[in-house]
């Protein structure tokens, strides 16, 4: 059974995933706490996940490698649309937050400002280069 990497990669992130999301459901289904430990694993194997079944090798000619101009322009216009998502995600929660406990939460305040910033200043100091 030969596949390629990608497919190798896929399947063992799959099969992780499957695992530890459902490990993680069980513990919320029975009541214990689903911690830091938990969140951040699903997080992990989903990104590897995702990671394994978007990118393929040059060598194996199974989808668009990072290296190649496809890949770098993937990169690049993912990259931008998820930021502006994460931070649509950051308000979803500062209105949530606010409305379901009526409080402000400040650190998440302060993050969603930051958030505002990073992108114009990432784009001033790269653009510093080409001057």
């Amino acid at each position: 059974m030969k596949g390629t990497t990608r497919q190798w990669g896929a399947a063992i992130f799959g099969m992780a995933s499957v695992i530890i999301i459902g490990f993680t459901i069980y513990k919320w289904i029975i009541g214990d706490t689903v911690s830091f430990n938990e969140i951040m694993s699903c997080s992990i194997v989903l990104s590897s996940l995702l990671s394994a079944i978007t990118w393929g090798s040059r060598e194996e000619g199974d989808g668009p490698s990072q290296e190649d101009e496809l890949g770098q322009h993937i990169t690049y216009k993912s990259a931008k649309i998820s930021y502006f998502v994460l931070m649509a995600l950051l308000l979803l929660a500062l209105v949530a937050d606010k409305w379901i406990f009526g409080r402000e939460n400040m650190t998440l305040l302060l993050v969603f400002a930051i958030s505002m910033i990073v992108l114009p200043l990432t784009e001033w100091i790269v653009s510093k280069q080409y001057r």
